[in-house]
């Protein structure tokens, strides 16, 4: 189990950084920290702050299907153990993140992923952080992400939010519809 200690050490990353918040995150879950994508809301995009290389890949409208946006629009975390089944684009997968690698092998494809809202302390949500699993086959991949492993990312991404203040203050400004998302427990005003 994951202290808070560990926990703690994502509120005291210095420099606070894209990389070096995902670097704990990665530690926490035990996979690569380029295993760990960081993305910010921009607009009614969401844009990767890391890894870096998938920057230039483009952006993720919140408006489509994509997981990192079905976390962000619905403030849902979701878990996936058979990522490769669900229904998705492939661009991000195709980036090579791992220059030790000769250029013309591919890079291994994401066998499992766990996805979480990074909201403010207003409620907004501000970004989205994922941790993925990658393998030619799910066995390969490692294993399952549990119920704790989700519980674990979601409690992450609380403090990740606190971080992305000092590293991102400018960029961490939802879009007017992300503003105040009504929660399960909200009444609906006629």
């Amino acid at each position: 189990m994951v202290s808070f200690e560990q926990l703690q050490a994502l509120l005291e990353i210095t420099p606070p950084s894209p990389a070096n918040v995902c670097a704990v995150i990665a530690k926490l879950f035990e996979v690569k920290p380029t295993d760990v994508g960081l993305l910010i809301v921009e607009g009614d995009l969401l844009k990767f702050l890391f890894p870096v290389e998938l920057q230039a890949a483009g952006t993720i409208p919140l408006s489509s299907s994509a997981v990192a946006a079905r976390s962000a629009m619905e403030k849902q975390a979701a878990l996936y153990n058979r990522f490769a089944q669900v229904p998705h684009h492939t661009i991000f997968e195709t980036i090579k993140l791992d220059s030790s690698k000769p250029f013309s092998e591919m890079p291994d494809p994401i066998q499992k992923m766990m996805s979480a809202p990074i909201i403010a302390e207003d409620g907004t949500v501000i970004g989205v952080v994922q941790v993925c699993r990658k393998g030619m086959t799910p066995g390969i991949a490692g294993p399952d992400f549990s119920g704790a492993d989700l519980q674990l990312l979601e409690r992450a991404a609380r403090r990740v939010g606190t971080a992305m203040v000092e590293f991102a203050p400018d960029m961490a400004k939802p879009p007017r519809q992300m503003r105040r998302l009504p929660t399960d427990g909200a009444k609906k005003r006629a």
